[in-house]
């Protein structure tokens, strides 16, 4: 009877912080209880890092600005500790800088702009703002990389008219997998020069166009695209068309921006961010978050208490991982319904729910095909090495380097057949396969095939289910925004912890005794 009394306090003490602290965020900060109730917003974080000198110094950092950021009054703000902060404008063009006077070992400097997602990307035309007209700069080529550049550049104003299809034209032979032997030759010192094609490309095109008689220019933007993670600055190119600065993006040549998908961040040819005094190893990188709640509404949260505010005053590329942490106990809570309540027999408790987080990143159907080879193939492996009667721990690490080499395979050959989802492989929690493997062998050889397909698929259907339940978008609203409600989430755990009735599949098992 006490130990009734206990779990009954403890249950209510859980349910009691949870909820209020739900609630108070409900009605006093005004955080709608429902997703979709506020406009979804981009939130896009820019994040400096360098290495300050070990004996501290001065430091100042700048970052270009967008112009929406200002101009239109979106939500923007710095997060930075120890520096002065403050926003330059020079012709128009705004910049965010950064200085203190010392400054010591690794460092990092936020800035985020949160923004609707109707918004228009920053790339529309734009007028001259300099007096009379651009001139297109001289690339400084010289040589057989002149002459090459010349014959392509020819061959490309032949079937153009005017600066806009030159641009196509031009990107199109510079993209092509079959480029001709100038474009070929260019790539290649490019490549040398600048390193790698995402900037070789950008800078190829701009030169050629300058030699065209077009002039452009760099631009930078952001791919809106969570999955990305902490993303590098797209290298887009502005050119002048006779009446107005463009800007498109050299990998989709033939296309106008799309709002939906890049938001342009820097554009005029300018520095996108410099680092001066005494820092070293300089790095900019993005990370791109969608909102259901308006930064306004996020600036009140960080403002409560410790409680209150949880992740909300964490920077956002900490804060994307965070959207994913919170579902693990969604997941774990399924897994426990799943084998406590109906009785479904699964590989372990954190299998399915690995499983289902990498099933969110990946189509369903492609993830579970993939999962399903990998497991087969490896447990083909598995009864191979039994025959060298191995111990166990160098057996688990045979598997996972098995695996490791069948997912490397797995991933070629879907990327030469063009199954580009086969590249998301990766996702899968290798230690979790190669254990699985692992206990669905012993399974096997100590209960029977059936026992173990019958476990294997049991873990499987879990995880389907935990990623159905994971990817209700009002289910994620309330782990992200109301984290606390996790307590709740403890507290009916706890509960269906002491349940020691029959599970649901039992019930078919036994209706033979009901019967009599």
């Amino acid at each position: 009877m006490a130990s009734r009394v206990k779990l009954l306090l403890v249950v209510l003490f859980l349910t009691a912080i949870g909820g209020g602290i739900a609630a108070y965020k409900h009605v006093r900060l005004g955080l709608p209880l429902k997703a979709g109730t506020l406009p979804e917003q981009w939130l896009v974080e820019a994040k400096i890092t360098f290495m300050a000198s070990p004996e501290g110094g001065k430091v100042s950092a700048r970052l270009s600005l967008p112009a929406a950021a200002v101009d239109e009054g979106i939500g923007q703000e710095s997060g930075s500790v120890g520096y002065n902060y403050y926003v330059e404008k020079d012709r128009g063009e705004y910049a965010a800088i950064w200085a203190s006077e010392k400054q010591s070992g690794n460092q990092a400097i936020y800035y985020r702009v949160s923004f609707p997602k109707l918004l228009k990307s920053g790339g529309e035309p734009m007028p001259h703002s300099g007096g009379g007209l651009p001139v297109a700069e001289d690339p400084g080529l010289s040589g057989a990389s002149e002459n090459a550049a010349k014959r392509v550049v020819q061959r490309a104003k032949s079937v153009s008219a005017d600066p806009n299809s030159l641009f196509v034209s031009l990107f199109t032979a510079i993209n092509a997998i079959d480029a001709s032997q100038e474009v070929g030759v260019l790539r290649k010192q490019y490549e040398g020069e600048v390193g790698g094609r995402s900037s070789a490309i950008p800078a190829l095109g701009i030169d050629l166009l300058n030699l065209a008689g077009v002039p452009a220019r760099l631009a930078y933007g952001v791919r809106l695209e969570e999955a990305r993670g902490g993303q590098q600055p797209t290298r887009l190119v502005e050119y002048y068309d006779g009446a107005d600065w463009k800007v498109r993006d050299p990998d989709e040549p033939a296309s106008t921006l799309d709002p939906e998908k890049i938001f342009v961040w820097n554009r005029g040819g300018g520095a996108l961010f410099e680092v001066n005094g005494d820092a070293e190893a300089s790095q900019l990188t993005f990370t791109v978050i969608r909102d259901l709640v308006p930064l306004t509404e996020l600036t009140n949260l960080r403002d409560s208490p410790l409680l209150i505010s949880t992740i909300f005053g964490l920077p956002a590329s900490e804060q994307a991982v965070f959207r994913y942490v919170v579902l693990i106990p969604l997941g774990a809570f399924v897994v426990v319904v799943m084998r406590n309540i109906i009785g479904v027999s699964t590989l372990g408790t954190f299998m399915p729910v690995l499983l289902a987080l990498a099933l969110l990143e990946i189509p369903l159907d492609s993830g579970l095909i993939m999962f399903t080879v990998i497991i087969a193939a490896g447990l083909w492996f598995r009864f191979l090495l039994s025959r060298l009667n191995m111990l166990v721990v160098p057996r688990v690490a045979a598997c996972v380097v098995i695996v490791t080499l069948l997912m490397m395979v797995l991933s070629v050959v879907s990327y030469k057949l063009g199954i580009r989802d086969g590249l998301q492989i990766t996702l899968f929690p290798m230690i979790i396969l190669a254990w699985t493997i692992e206990r669905m062998s012993l399974i096997w050889e100590e209960e029977g095939k059936r026992s173990a397909i019958m476990q294997v698929g049991g873990s499987l259907f879990v995880a389907v289910i935990a990623y159905l339940f994971m990817s209700i978008r009002q289910v994620q609203y309330l782990a992200f925004y109301f984290p606390e409600m996790l307590l709740v989430l403890l507290a009916v755990i706890i509960l269906i912890g002491r349940y020691t009735g029959y599970r649901l599949s039992e019930l078919m098992r036994f209706r033979d005794f009901k019967e009599a």
